[in-house]
């Protein structure tokens, strides 16, 4: 059969060539606005698929495409591998397969998202040109698999240009097209910082435009340790195979400059695409805890109007290296029970970039529906939790859920990934759950989320009341100096640190989730009025944009996680001991004067309101004093060499409730539950069940909530039933049953107000 079907394929390659069209567009000349539109994209909840129908005979793709139409599918994202398809010899064009599909999505009233195809270029290209993509090691990436090109190749980018022109200019007035996706999962594969010549060229005028003389550059990475000084910018390298550590301040330049690359890379395409298909939506599939180039910088200068990602949660524990075995098991086929909701918020956010807000629309690209390919252990999903996965991005204010894919594919690289139909076209496991999705729940979804009676406008969550935020270059910045671990010469990195920036975030996250509240997660420059209650995790270089606004926030508590302010914006230690000067100095009088990584046999704890806490991996010596000002110790020592001394400060001089809180330490979740909890109540913070927080509201490890509109959703990760939580008794359930939540189990309830 596979031979045949190969065979097939080739015949379905072959169809009309067209002449080379004009050159491509100079997106700098253009002058072509890149402003998102909420007008681009249809109202209302939709569920998609990925498909793939180069990959299939073509007699097939027709029967396909109705049984799509027969399951709800509103849209199909196709095309992102398809360059060699489309240009299988340069300037020589085959649409045939294209035309077909985009025709017969049209005849089943479907609306295709077509990816542009850059994440893999055809050989012609490779053989010919200067695209490579080279490692931190200088091993220099061939052809074959996918992402091996650099995106600063400057020969990549014309031909990028080329071939989103080409696509653009036939399709960009096609009815049947509802959107574009800029290549495919950007950087993944570790992809984002290339060592090429060309990128050295752009980092070199990077560095020239960002410092003016290389005296500047020399004085502000503080080259005179070591006698490292650089003569000319001609002769910068990036930060690899030096003997021993590198310098960090020039490697937090050339991670932002890497990501940088990609900005202007998909700038290209988007500037394209806008000429060409201005009522089209645009957008691109991010991934999931991957923090290597900034979404927030991303969403503003792209200008996509929507964010989608793409959602495999039972990859997500393998991320987390200080799980239990306990907690890897229960979550084995589950997820983790926060990392969705959080990959929603943070995305939500980024699309709030885009249009100057704090949030914006959000769809999942690449939804799990089965067994994954990639990770250590491969297992199928608790039954019933894709069906989950799909409401949860629902209740986080998704529009669009697509799943990855269609069928499984029988040869090649994936063909152990899950779709939502074996290779042989029987429907798979994946498959039921999408239909109970489709024809059970999304039609009362949108009924009760419908803006008036009978529209096809959904009600979104407005603003949460905890802003918790999040910042990328944090990430690099922990990375770079993580304070444990051991350098490894070929990866120019650490290796083996015990505590990350992700690790923090996500730990303050999923304390406040554990709570019953409602967060967004904003970025930096996103606007912090309104909200009840700020969370900053761990931001060790403050940007001006959000030192200014917590300097004039009032309306809250904010809570501060370690190694906050820590650093000049020069990636060093503060003059006079950190916090560095801004607002928390100004705001919370108390200093840092050492940081220890301790193991877990160093039997480091704290103390708070009576219960003590085992910590590890981060621990501070604070001092709740600076000057002669001074504030409470909330938190004190239980380390035998720190025995009493306070661990955490809060002010006082702000009124009650509205205090500046900073933890010197890595936070257990308990703890996080338990002083968030106070901090919250001080606060009047109101949970979304509708009582006020508390730290006995706990909703331990399987249970969580979402609001949207006045529907009130409960997610059971686990996979044995959990207690309902206690809402308002004139609640009523249109999802799910009374009583305890099944395992994978989902209750929606609609408030009486």
């Amino acid at each position: 059969m596979l031979c045949a079907l190969l065979l097939a394929l080739a015949s379905v390659a072959k169809g009309g060539n067209v002449d080379t069209p004009s050159g491509y567009i100079n997106t700098r000349a253009a002058n072509v606005s890149l402003a998102p539109s909420v007008d681009r994209l249809a109202a209302g909840l939709h569920i998609g698929v990925d498909y793939y129908p180069t990959q299939w005979p073509g007699f097939m793709w027709e029967s396909d495409i109705a049984a799509m139409r027969n399951l709800n599918i509103s849209y199909v994202r196709l095309n992102e591998f398809d360059w060699a398809v489309i240009e299988p010899t340069e300037g020589v064009y085959n649409f045939t397969a294209l035309d077909t599909t985009l025709d017969l999505l049209g005849k089943y009233g479907l609306k295709a998202i077509i990816g542009t195809p850059t994440a893999s270029p055809p050989n012609w290209l490779t053989e010919k040109y200067d695209v490579a993509f080279v490692d931190v090691t200088n091993s220099t990436y061939v052809f074959g698999s996918r992402r091996y090109y650099s995106f600063s190749s400057f020969d990549y980018r014309e031909q990028s240009q080329k071939i989103t022109r080409v696509l653009a200019e036939r399709y960009g007035s096609n009815p049947n097209v509802a959107a574009w996706q800029i290549d495919n999962e950007l950087g993944c594969h570790n992809t984002i910082r290339s060592y090429d010549h060309n990128a050295i060229i752009r980092f070199r005028s990077w560095l020239q435009k960002k410092y003016g003389t290389v005296e500047a550059m020399n004085a502000a990475q503080g080259r005179v340790f070591w006698s490292n000084q650089y003569a000319s910018f001609d002769d910068v390298l990036p930060p690899y195979h030096e003997v021993y550590t590198t310098n960090n301040l020039y490697t937090l330049d050339w991670y932002t400059f890497s990501s940088d690359m990609v900005i202007e890379f998909a700038q290209e395409q988007a500037a394209i695409i806008r000429q060409y298909a201005p009522s089209q939506a645009l957008t691109t599939n991010l991934q999931m805890l991957f923090t290597d180039f900034d979404a927030y910088k991303f969403a503003r200068e792209v200008g996509i109007d929507i964010a989608y990602f793409d959602e495999y949660p039972l990859a997500g524990p393998s991320d987390f290296s200080w799980l239990t075995e306990s907690q890897l098991a229960a979550t084995l086929r589950t997820g983790l029970p926060d990392l969705q909701a959080f990959t929603h918020a943070v995305y939500r956010g980024v699309a709030g970039a885009a249009y100057g807000q704090t949030s914006g629309p959000l769809g999942v690209m690449e939804m799990e529906p089965g067994v994954l390919n990639w990770n250590t252990y491969r297992v199928s999903p608790w039954e019933g939790m894709v069906r989950l996965w799909t409401l949860e991005t629902y209740a986080a204010s998704g529009d669009v859920v697509s799943y990855f894919r269609w069928r499984q594919v029988p040869y090649a690289q994936e063909q152990t990934l899950s779709g939502l139909h074996i290779s042989d076209g029987s429907q798979d496991e994946g498959f039921f759950e999408v239909q109970e999705v489709a024809f059970n729940d999304l039609p009362i979804l949108r009924d009760e989320l419908a803006v008036t009676n009978g529209s096809q406008q959904v009600t979104h969550e407005p603003q949460a009341d905890i802003a918790l935020i999040f910042d990328y270059a944090s990430v690099w910045t922990w990375a770079i100096e993580p304070y444990s671990g051991s350098w490894d010469v070929l990866s120019s990195s650490y290796s083996g640190g015990v505590l990350s920036n992700i690790d923090l975030v996500y730990g303050f996250y999923s304390a406040l989730r554990r709570l019953g509240l409602s967060i967004d997660v904003v970025g930096a420059e996103q606007n912090l009025s309104g909200y009840k209650m700020l969370v900053v995790p761990s931001i060790p270089i403050m940007p001006d944009v959000l030192n200014t606004a917590l300097a004039s926030y009032t309306d809250g508590p904010v809570v501060f996680g370690p190694r906050t302010a820590a650093l000049t914006a020069n990636y060093s230690y503060a003059p006079g001991i950190q916090p560095a000067a801004g607002a928390v100095r100004d705001r919370l009088p108390m200093r840092v004067t050492r940081i220890e990584t301790p193991p877990s046999y160093a039997n480091s704890s704290i103390s708070y309101a009576g219960t003590n806490y085992s910590i590890t991996a981060w621990e501070e010596w604070v001092s709740c004093s600076r000057g002669n000002a001074s504030s409470n110790a909330t938190v004190t020592s239980g380390s035998p060499h720190r025995q009493g001394k306070a661990a955490a400060c809060a002010s006082i001089s702000q009124e009650n409730g509205k205090q500046w809180h900073y933890l010197g330490f890595n936070p257990p979740a308990d703890f996080l539950t338990a002083y968030l909890g106070d901090v919250a109540a001080a606060a009047g913070v109101i949970a979304l069940t509708g009582k006020v927080a508390s730290k006995d509201a706990d909703l331990g490890e399987t249970l969580r909530l979402l609001r949207r509109g006045n529907l009130l959703w409960a997610f059971n990760y686990g996979t044995e039933s959990v207690a309902a939580p206690d809402v308002d008794a004139n609640a009523k359930v249109i999802i799910g049953e009374q009583g305890d939540i099944p395992a994978a189990g989902v209750v929606v309830w609609k408030l009486a107000r």
